[in-house]
């Protein structure tokens, strides 16, 4: 469950100037080689998995103005989270800044979730 929050954190905040800077692969490795990921696609989907096995979806909405993202995924019973994304490292890396989300564990992973995009 630990991970099924850590990657739902995953979809959210950004500070590119475009939704399609969001879409496309992100990873995270663990410190014991488990690798986190979520993979964005165009038409406002996403997947998440963990060592290549899926474990949560959903749908997102993105709003470059503000960096606001916001998600609705299979988890935490519909509950939707609003994030803040931070880029760096000229846009190849992300963290999340909860905004609004009332699934805790959800919101606990996804605080400390740091993501590099997959090229």
């Amino acid at each position: 469950m630990k991970t099924f929050v850590f990657i739902s954190a995953i979809l959210t905040t950004l500070a590119f100037t475009t939704t399609e800077e969001l879409t496309g692969r992100w990873e995270s490795k663990s410190e014991t080689g488990t690798i986190t990921g979520i993979v964005f696609k165009p038409d406002t989907s996403f997947e998440g998995y963990i060592n290549k096995k899926p474990f949560v979806s959903g749908t997102y909405t993105y709003t470059p103005e503000d960096s606001v993202f916001s998600f609705v995924d299979n988890g935490c019973d519909g509950a939707r989270g609003i994030y803040k994304i931070k880029f760096y490292s000229a846009a190849d890396s992300m963290r999340f800044e909860v905004i609004s989300d009332s699934c805790t564990q959800r919101k606990e992973g996804i605080q400390r979730l740091i993501m590099g995009r997959v090229k």
